[in-house]
């Protein structure tokens, strides 16, 4: 493409419609050999309609835009910090430490995402991390997501932060702690599934004791 095309793609990004923004940035994408030194500068002055439909050019894209989905994981909208580490998961750049920072974004459907794409790296080194947010986490369903990971990484020794969990104030993170106990250690107290509150309260006492018995057994 020449460059006064590339030039008049540049502008149609400012343009009202989203069907000719979309074109403009595929025109782009198309025509230079390098996009990248396009589009950056481009994401960091243009407003949010026009960021959100370069995304989404790049993020179906055949090329490789992981430096520029690196820098949308620190967007301001959620929405594109979720797509942007897809991307890089999807391109298989999505490395376990940035995965633990990502744990801290104030999303919970990131973090949620978060923990599905460490599940899936099997690399158990973020377990202390995904431990201590099992606990922590204001959300009720990624302290549940944590459990469950926790019972793919842990073993018995790991079991105290779900020890923990079961006192947890929402039924199905308690329900989620027996069941990754049970896969954990083999043992078994009851099922929880469908148990009334009292005999809930049983299962968690048990699980209680037979660690307060395994940590003085250690």
């Amino acid at each position: 493409m020449k460059q006064i095309d590339i030039e008049q793609a540049i502008a149609d990004l400012k343009d009202n419609s989203p069907e000719i923004k979309r074109m403009a940035a595929k025109a782009i994408l198309k025509g230079s050999s390098t996009p990248e030194d396009i589009f950056t500068p481009v994401l960091k002055e243009a407003d949010r309609a026009t960021v959100k439909i370069i995304y989404d050019v790049l993020f179906d894209a055949g090329r490789d835009f992981s430096s520029i989905f690196m820098d949308a994981t620190k967007d301001t909208d959620p929405r594109i910090r979720r797509q942007a580490i897809r991307y890089l998961f999807r391109k298989g750049k999505f490395k376990i430490d940035d995965g633990i920072k990502w744990l801290d974004d104030s999303d919970p459907y990131v973090r949620r995402r978060v923990l599905s794409y460490l599940a899936w790296t099997n690399e158990p080194s973020a377990l202390e991390r995904v431990a201590r947010i099992s606990i922590t986490d204001s959300n009720p369903v990624i302290r549940k997501e944590a459990i469950k990971l926790l019972g793919i990484w842990g073993s018995k020794e790991n079991a105290g932060p779900i020890i923990k969990a079961l006192e947890d104030n929402n039924t199905k993170v308690r329900i989620q702690a027996v069941k990754t106990l049970e896969k954990m250690t083999g043992e078994t107290f009851g099922d929880p599934v469908g148990a009334s509150e009292d005999e809930l309260e049983w299962i968690t006492a048990k699980w209680q004791g037979w660690w307060e018995i395994v940590r003085e057994g250690s």
